[in-house]
């Protein structure tokens, strides 16, 4: 045998078995884990039902997923128009073509970074809701998978340049501009995002002048940002305490400009030191657009709901949750793997230092 396998099973037994307390510990939490994949994995797979048209074809101890294949366009599209879907998928390719300069060996990358600030939101505008010659859709029809990736976009991508500004401004020796990113930050950490996605439903159409109105998708995830840029602000304030003094000192002593050694020395290190942390925060995020369910907004997870209320399907919302918890783990999974990658060709790359350039 290896010797890394002989000292991995070694720490296993040592762990695991190395007194008859942690023993029996060990057995019975073996025990339990296996009763209740056997009973999933009986319900969900060996027992369940793949096809019909009703709940007519349930059975007893087993899942019913033809309740999903017959509502999946709910699940991916919310109530958009079947007849105008091409335009959900149409945006979901142009967002991954977008992308594929960033993992191409390609300069310029953080001018192809700025330009989807430009980019994204416009086809959003354009292409889901309609514009040169397409059919409007309202914010109303959005729902299911398609509004969640939307809004996980749209916000990730807002947020990041509002906590890049807000870190720098509570790392500022203006006592202004430090003391209002403090109070912005400690602000939106100290409220539930339940609590801004109600203001930005419910309270802000009060204050529009009259005859202006605000679309709540617009409205929800400007809220959703704001929330996420105050995270992200502190995250991004532990990697600029992580970067060495003598690297400010540094930049300052080849006479950059307070932009250029911020942009061209620390932000390079700072991005480097809090990778994770990013990735950590973006999936909470991601998790966090179910809460739109409350403000009437319904993306996949609220899309559990209104389809198992179909007189057909009575019941059927174990699976849906089943359902939508699997696709939140595959799209958590996703960016958490994706997180890895980068962390670790960031690290394989040294970041140029002051004194290197």
């Amino acid at each position: 045998m290896k010797p890394r396998l002989i000292r991995g099973l070694a720490v296993l037994k040592a762990n695991l078995f190395g007194s008859i307390p942690n023993a029996v510990f060990t057995l019975l939490l073996v025990w339990g884990l296996a009763v209740v994949t056997i009973g999933f994995l009986d319900w969900a797979v060996f027992n369940a039902v793949w096809r019909g048209e009703s709940r007519d074809v349930a059975v007893v101890g087993g899942a019913t997923w033809a309740y999903i294949a017959a509502k999946i366009r709910f699940y991916l599209y919310g109530f958009y128009p079947p007849d105008q879907i091409w335009r959900i998928n149409l945006y979901c390719l142009l967002i991954l073509a977008s992308l594929a300069p960033l993992v191409l060996r390609i300069k310029a990358k953080i001018w192809i970074f700025m330009s989807y600030f430009l980019v994204w939101p416009l086809l959003t505008v354009v292409l889901v809701s309609g514009g040169i010659g397409l059919t409007e859709v309202s914010s109303k029809d959005w729902g299911g998978l398609s509004l969640t990736l939307i809004l996980s976009l749209l916000g990730l991508l807002c947020s990041f340049p509002l906590g890049v500004l807000t870190a720098l401004g509570r790392r500022s020796r203006l006592p202004v501009i430090r003391g209002l990113s403090t109070a912005y930050i400690e602000f939106f950490r100290g409220i539930p995002l339940i609590t801004i996605l109600f203001m930005s439903s419910v309270v802000v159409p009060f204050f529009l002048p009259a005859g202006v109105t605000i679309d709540k998708i617009v409205r929800v995830v400007v809220g959703m940002s704001l929330f996420q840029s105050a995270y992200l602000a502190e995250v991004l304030r532990g990697g600029f305490q992580s970067v060495p003094k003598s690297q400010f000192e540094a930049a300052d002593s080849l006479g950059m400009s307070y932009f250029q050694k911020t942009a061209l020395v620390i932000m390079p290190q700072v991005l480097k030191a809090t990778i994770s942390n990013i990735g950590g925060i973006s999936i909470s995020f991601i998790k966090d657009t179910t809460l739109v369910l409350i403000i009437g907004m319904f993306d996949l997870l609220g899309m559990v709901g209104p389809t198992s209320a179909d007189t057909d399907w009575l019941g059927m919302e174990p699976e849906g949750y089943v359902f939508a918890g699997l696709v939140y783990w595959a799209i958590c999974f996703a960016v958490s793997k994706t997180t890895a990658v980068i962390e670790r060709r960031a690290h394989a790359l040294p970041v140029a230092t002051a004194r290197q350039r």
